[in-house]
C-alpha cells in the first residue's frame, strides 16, 4: 500500500475493505438478476459471457459485457491515479473516496428509473473497478474484494504453507481472505433477497451503506484532530 500504515490506519483499512466485499456482491447481485446477466465487478465472468454471446451471434447482448468492462477499467485507472494522488492523508483521502462514491450511488439510486441500461451498467463498472483498486487490505493481507478466483487460489496457498511450514502469516492471510470470501457470499446472498423482494431498494441500501462508512470515517478524522488539539 505504499508508505507503511500504523496499526490503526491498517484496521480502518480492513473495515473499509470488508463492508466493500459485502457492497461488491450485493452489486454484483443485482446487476446479475436485473441487468441481464452482467457481472460488475467479475471480469472474467464477464470475458466468458461476451465470448459465449458474440461467437453465437448474440451480438447485442453481448454488448453490455464490454461496457462494463470499459468501465470497470476506467475506474481502476482513475481509482489507482487518485490513490497515488493522496498517498499521505490517510482519513481524509478515505473520505473523499466514498463520497465520490455515495454521490455516484445516489445518482443511480435516483435515477434507476430512467437512466438507459448500457449506461447504468457502465457507470456500476466504473464504481466497481475504482472500490476494487481503492479498498484491498484486510489486515496485512491484500484481498480483491470483488473476484473470487485469485483470493481461492492464494486462500488455498495460503493454507498449504499453514499446515505444512506451520507458516503463521499464512495462517493469518488464510483467515482474512477467508473473511473477504464469507463477506462476499453474504453480499450476494443478501443482493439477490433484495431484489426478489424490492428491487427498487438494492440501490439505496449500497448508497446508505457508503454513507455510513463516510460518516465513520468523518468521526475518526475529527476525533484524531481533536486528540491532536489536546496533545498541542
Amino acid at each position: 500500500m505504499g508508505q507503511r500504515m500504523t496499526k490503526s490506519e491498517i484496521e480502518v483499512l480492513s473495515y473499509l475493505t470488508m463492508a466493500a466485499t459485502f457492497l461488491m456482491g450485493f452489486i454484483d447481485a443485482y446487476t446479475f438478476l436485473e441487468k441481464d446477466g452482467v457481472f460488475v465487478s467479475a471480469q472474467t465472468g464477464n470475458m466468458i459471457a461476451f465470448s459465449s454471446k458474440l461467437f453465437t451471434g448474440q451480438f447485442s447482448q453481448a454488448a453490455g459485457h464490454i461496457t462494463v468492462f470499459i468501465g470497470f477499467s476506467l475506474g481502476a485507472f482513475i481509482g489507482e491515479a487518485v490513490l497515488q494522488k493522496m498517498k499521505r492523508h490517510f482519513l481524509k483521502k478515505y473520505q473523499i473516496f466514498l463520497l465520490i462514491q455515495g454521490s455516484l450511488l445516489l445518482f443511480f439510486a435516483l435515477f434507476q428509473q430512467t437512466i438507459n441500461d448500457s449506461l447504468m451498467i457502465f457507470l456500476l463498472g466504473f464504481l466497481a473497478g475504482y472500490e476494487l483498486t481503492i479498498f484491498r487490505q484486510i489486515g496485512m493481507t491484500t484481498v480483491n474484494d470483488g473476484i473470487m478466483t485469485g483470493n481461492t487460489k492464494n486462500l488455498m496457498t495460503n493454507l498449504f504453507n499453514f499446515l505444512f511450514k506451520k507458516d503463521e502469516t499464512a495462517k493469518k492471510n488464510f483467515i482474512h481472505l477467508s473473511l473477504t470470501i464469507l463477506l462476499f457470499m453474504i453480499g450476494v446472498g443478501s443482493g439477490s433477497l433484495v431484489v426478489q423482494i424490492l428491487p427498487f431498494f438494492c440501490l439505496w441500501f449500497a448508497f446508505l451503506l457508503t454513507i455510513g462508512l463516510y460518516f465513520f470515517i468523518s468521526a475518526l478524522f475529527k476525533k484524531k484532530f481533536e486528540f491532536s488539539d489536546k496533545k498541542d
